[in-house]
């Protein structure tokens, strides 16, 4: 943890702990760790930039996300459920509801190729939903573990095959291909060829890019989840011709922002407390030295058409978008529920593609790589007070539920139903503060101009709208309108 008053501390262990700050006695800070002798790092420098950067230097730097990690990722096990004909279902391309099994009800049962008379319900289907309905789309996961592995032959390298087989496709569509991990990362006598793992040929040969690990690998394993990550981001440029791993853990300790961006675990959607308490979790991470911060669309369970529109919305200005698949009441994706959502949800993420130059220069800062633009170690998404240090209603509380995207646009989520007495999501947002007296900031979608040193009440947000605001002057290089990495004219930029 680090202070404004100019100091930071590691505990140097791998042991568990307590941190108190403050809850137990006002104003006291007690920690503590379960281990019999005390090895800590003291930081003592000028500012958060500063102190942040103190601990770069000592556990190492945040990993830059390749390009594809900032489109949106669609993860699901998609050779493991069974999907059997149910009026209360959902709707398929056949015109027929299905309804999904984790167990075999008799139904048809997933693959990830469609091999098995079975298209509709595999993993190259979902990537043709997303071109159909003209949504961006940089990564999907078709999963390894919880009983669902990548092939349905009695060999590895068979299943190996069929894994390259859908990263081919994806590949063809500009989609990369990843896994979950639950169990081994290496071969491993007396493990069935479902189950069975080899990520030196999954990368090698069947081209994955993405590691995903969850709460069965991970565990409480402390070193084992670091050094798991740690060997897949060697793994990944040796064997995959230099490629940037993106690998994405559900935890993490000091130094897992060398190889791995966090995402916040499995949550419930469909309400309005998911958005409002990831905001200042985004905040934090960033805050604390891991700055590639990502969490699931509307969540894992339930969710509701206008909280899932308004996550798409704010979740377009962070840095990982991950839709989690398969365990929901509905089918999680942008475009489940029809117009007007998924028109608003298609313009949202077609905005953030487009600003991908914009957004890449801060992750690239965020990495400690110098882009020339003077801000070298601030994360992407950004406390008020990294922008504007000297301004105490900047550092105050009131400021976890908006944030400085970049040095030149600021965000400021809906995170509660405030005047929509209609439930239609037309609505507004109380106390956006604009820094700066001297500064001007530009409604982003309408043009509006408003002076500085003010904080804004009543800002209509209709359920199209997101308010989001450019500093006066600032130059936001963008591509053109995109779905993927792949579809960018570099010679066109806007």
């Amino acid at each position: 943890y680090w202070s404004t008053n100019g100091y930071g501390m590691m505990w140097y262990t791998f042991k568990k702990g307590e941190y108190d700050f403050g809850a137990t006695e006002k104003n006291v800070v007690k920690l503590s760790h379960n281990s019999s002798y005390l090895d800590i790092f003291y930081m003592i420098n000028d500012g958060a930039v500063a102190l942040l950067n103190d601990f770069y230097q000592l556990t190492g730097n945040p990993v830059l996300l390749p390009k594809f990690g900032f489109y949106e990722g669609h993860l699901n096990a998609y050779n493991r459920d069974y999907w059997k004909e149910d009026e209360k279902g959902i709707l398929f391309e056949d015109g027929k509801r299905y309804k999904e099994s984790q167990k075999d009800n008799g139904g048809i049962k997933e693959s990830l190729n469609g091999e098995k008379n079975n298209y509709q319900f595999s993993a190259r289907a979902v990537i043709d939903r997303y071109k159909s309905h003209d949504m961006p789309l940089g990564w999907l996961l078709p999963n390894d573990g919880y009983g669902a592995g990548y092939g349905q032959t009695e060999t590895l390298d068979g299943n190996i095959a069929n894994l390259k087989s859908l990263g081919d496709y994806a590949r063809q569509n500009g989609v990369e291909i990843g896994l979950w991990t639950q169990s081994d990362l290496h071969p491993k006598e007396g493990v069935s060829a479902l189950l069975q793992r080899d990520i030196v040929k999954e990368v090698r040969d069947a081209g994955v890019r993405v590691l995903k690990t969850d709460v069965a690998w991970v565990g409480a394993g402390y070193s084992f989840g670091l050094n798991g990550v740690a060997d897949v981001g060697r793994i990944m440029p040796y064997y995959g011709n230099d490629a940037r791993p993106f690998i994405i853990s559900l935890d993490g300790w000091a130094g897992t922002q060398r190889y791995a961006g966090i995402w916040s675990g499995d949550q419930t959607g469909g309400q309005w407390e998911y958005i409002r308490f990831h905001i200042p979790t985004y905040i934090g991470s960033s805050l604390s030295g891991n700055p590639n911060i990502g969490s699931d669309m509307d969540g894992i369970f339930g969710g509701r058409p206008l909280i899932a529109t308004r996550d798409y919305q704010w979740k377009s200005f962070t840095p990982q978008m991950l839709n989690m698949d398969g365990w929901g009441t509905y089918m999680k994706s942008p475009f489940t529920f029809g117009d007007p959502y998924t028109g608003i949800n298609r313009m949202y993420m077609k905005i953030k593609a487009q600003l991908l130059p914009y957004i890449y220069t801060g992750a690239a800062s965020a990495a400690n790589i110098n882009t020339g633009n003077g801000d070298t170690g601030l994360p992407l998404m950004r406390a008020m007070f990294l922008e504007y240090p000297n301004d105490s209603y900047a550092s105050s509380k009131a400021m976890q539920y908006q944030y400085m995207l970049g040095s030149e646009m600021l965000v400021a989520p809906i995170y509660q139903n405030t005047a929509d007495t209609e439930n239609d999501g037309s609505d507004i947002r109380n106390n956006i503060y604009l820094p700066g007296e001297k500064d001007v900031w530009i409604d982003y979608f309408t043009g509006e101009q408003y002076q500085g040193g003010r904080v804004l009440n009543n800002f209509d947000a209709p359920l199209w709208k997101l308010p989001v605001f450019v500093k006066n002057g600032a130059i936001i290089p963008m591509w053109e309108e995109n779905n993927s990495p792949e579809d960018i004219d570099k010679a066109n930029r806007i």
